[in-house]
């Protein structure tokens, strides 16, 4: 008989300690993605973190706000995880489910893929997200910020060389995420260059290279002559998806060598002034008076 009344009271005992527990719903949520803004195509993944809104285990005050002197703090579930897509941007990740306990100040991050479509426009898209949590099966919506933009690559002419047969290029990032594996590849009819392609690798948003490319005839016995066109494609990832720009045409005239022009201007002065002087003389010759010969008579 005393063990049953033993067992009896410690179920009283249990029973009013878990009505004094608290479990702290809902959660803070916090998304980030690599890349940081996408572009048409790109596949994504988004890292999102969940974190408890108490501030630390305990009882009475220091429970946090909204717990008694009789409660205390404990560990919450965090039962399933749903992220929605969008008719643009697919989620490529199944649901969560039993994700762990949250604790005061405790983390749980869930990874989500997803792929933008190839005619998706530049704007900001909101994913829904839903956190089913805590005992009572609490559900917080969020919405998940995504950025899209479809901004490439950017290429100018640089100021062009006077003396030797080189076309410098300007390179920009206007987008507001990173870009890796940047690599320039020049082209053009019977042109060779060097290098054959530049690779300036990973570019911060807003930032500008200038490259330099040096040129000469495919044929060795032929020298460039005349404007020609010349075309540059940027090859580059964003996240782990690689894209291509459009081609970057212009047009290249190679520098004009004067080493020549300025070996015949000399004996061409020289004749210049061979005949100016043969011309005074003979003007002059033509204006002096003609003696009389010995026996002839003036008038």
């Amino acid at each position: 008989m005393n063990k049953y009344l033993q067992f009896f009271f410690l179920l009283l005992l249990v029973a009013d300690s878990a009505a004094a527990y608290e479990y702290r719903m809902p959660v803070n949520v916090q998304c980030t993605s690599n890349p940081a803004v996408l572009m048409p195509g790109d596949e994504a993944l988004l890292a999102v973190e969940m974190q408890s809104g108490s501030a630390s285990y305990g009882v009475g005050k220091d429970a946090g706000s909204g717990s008694t002197a009789q409660s205390a703090l404990l560990s919450t579930p965090i039962n399933k995880t749903v992220l929605k897509g969008t008719q643009n941007l697919k989620v490529l990740t199944a649901d969560y489910t039993n994700l762990g306990m949250i604790g005061p100040d405790d983390k749980i991050t869930a990874y989500y893929k997803i792929k933008a479509s190839d005619n998706i426009t530049s704007g900001t898209y909101l994913l829904g997200f839903q956190v089913e949590g805590g005992y009572d099966m609490i559900t917080i919506n969020r919405e998940l910020p995504i950025k899209v933009d479809f901004a490439t690559v950017n290429m100018a002419r640089a100021e062009a060389s006077t003396t030797k047969q080189i076309f410098n290029l300007n390179v920009a990032n206007p987008r507001e995420n990173t870009l890796n594996a940047v690599t320039i590849v020049p082209s053009a009819k019977e042109i060779k260059f060097s290098p054959d392609e530049y690779y300036i690798g990973t570019m911060d948003p807003d930032e500008v290279f200038t490259i330099s490319f040096s040129l000469e005839s495919l044929d060795p016995s032929k020298q460039i002559k005349g404007a020609t066109n010349v075309s540059f494609v940027a090859k580059f990832k964003n996240g782990d998806t690689w894209h291509q720009s459009l081609p970057y045409v212009s047009s290249y005239t190679p520098p004009v060598d004067n080493t020549n022009q300025n070996s015949y201007l000399i004996p061409a002065g020289i004749v210049v002034v061979i005949l100016f002087a043969a011309g005074v003389y003979l003007y002059r010759k033509n204006k002096l008076p003609i003696k009389p010969k010995n026996g002839s008579c003036q008038t």
